[in-house]
């Protein structure tokens, strides 16, 4: 590697440094030390103009009020580095200082012509200005990005809500849209959302009434699927330990993708995936059956013994139920408004088929002998 390519590199490392708000002392000594002699100003022009097209390029432009500001703060830097170096330009020449606050540096101002060892000392200073006006300038209009920048994202924070077995809570997103959030459930959404969509996460199972914004989709990650919708009221329901996941939709339109394809989904149309397959079925249902939970109430609609008996558990606290050791094909179906666990477990044991025998308060469900 040559002089003038280590230097470029050298320069736009410190640089770089220096943008993100990042510098040692050093970092600022290499980036004006390095223009000093007139034979290394090519260089310093390369990595400005490189760094300010970028800048340029991607960001909006400055008010003169701004502009202003950054050009005053940055005369006042330089004047301490110049008192620091005690470096002063000739009588004869310009004065630096106002130089750098009537006109902001662009590429074109900045073409290196040194006759003389005066020219070349006020050239420097010149140099020196538009290094730490530009340093100033860019990091703080890269904060005016559009929200989705990864600058703002970073400092965007995360409440997460748990709930309990046999709990259920109300959430107020920050676009004022409303999450019931069912038991045994977690629901991860930032305090506020910015960039061009709105992304929770979810865990278990929850009721979402989303404020609707064309321009900004609301989204639901899970670890099986993701819901996309603009604005409307649906449930998910994606408990780790079932055996199915489903959607299902009160009013509006929702898209669900997941790994084995994408569906629109309509009011009072659900969609239902089978976890160990991956196959999925779309049907048409009442919507209103299926949020009898937020009433705390329990609805199942051909729904997997195994399923319900997970339900169960997460809806009676107290007590444990479980299946014994068996092949079990049994689908249920039922309504249980307020009803008592026993209530509820002699219900499915007379329509299965199967028993139920109690120890405590531990349940175990199993064949007949």
């Amino acid at each position: 590697m040559d002089k003038s390519q280590s230097l470029r590199n050298e320069l736009h490392e410190a640089w770089m440094r220096y943008l993100n708000d990042a510098y040692t002392g050093e970092d600022l000594e290499i980036i004006l030390d390095s223009i000093k002699d007139v034979d290394n100003l090519q260089e310093f022009n390369d990595v400005f103009n490189r760094e300010w097209e970028m800048a340029m390029n991607e960001l909006p432009l400055t008010s003169e009020d701004r502009k202003e500001e950054y050009r005053r703060e940055a005369a006042r830097l330089l004047a301490e580095y110049e008192q620091k170096h005690r470096v002063q330009p000739d009588a004869q020449q310009p004065p630096s200082i106002p130089l750098i606050l009537q006109t902001q540096p662009t590429p074109q101002t900045l073409q290196p012509q040194p006759t003389s060892q005066t020219s070349r000392r006020f050239r420097w200073i010149y140099y020196a200005a538009a290094v730490l006006l530009l340093g100033i300038l860019i990091p703080s209009v890269y904060q005016w990005q559009k929200p989705s920048s990864e600058t703002e994202q970073t400092k965007v924070q995360y409440k997460e809500v748990v709930t309990l077995r046999g709990e259920i809570q109300t959430i107020s997103l920050p676009d004022s849209s409303i999450v019931t959030l069912n038991t045994d459930s977690r629901l991860i959404y930032p305090e506020r959302f910015s960039g061009d969509e709105r992304t929770v996460e979810l865990q278990g199972e929850a009721l979402f009434d989303v404020v609707s914004d064309p321009e900004r989709p609301f989204i639901v990650k899970t670890e099986s699927m993701n819901i996309k919708v603009l604005g409307t009221v649906f449930d998910v329901n994606v408990y780790e330990n079932d055996c199915m996941s489903a959607v299902t939709i009160v009013s509006g339109q929702v898209e669900v993708d997941w790994t084995s394809g994408n569906i629109l989904l309509e009011k009072n149309q659900q969609v239902n995936m089978d976890k160990a397959t991956g196959d999925f079925a779309k049907v048409s249902i009442d919507a209103g059956d299926f949020l009898l939970w937020t009433k705390n109430a329990l609805f199942f609609y051909r729904t997997p013994i195994s399923d319900v008996v997970n339900r169960l558990n997460r809806h009676y606290p107290n007590v444990q139920i479980e299946l014994s050791q068996g092949d079990y094909t049994n689908m249920i179906t039922g309504k249980y408004l307020n009803e008592k666990v026993e209530t509820v477990l002699t219900s499915i044991v007379y329509s299965t088929g199967l028993q139920c025998k109690k120890q405590g308060n531990k349940y175990t469900i199993s064949h007949k002998n």
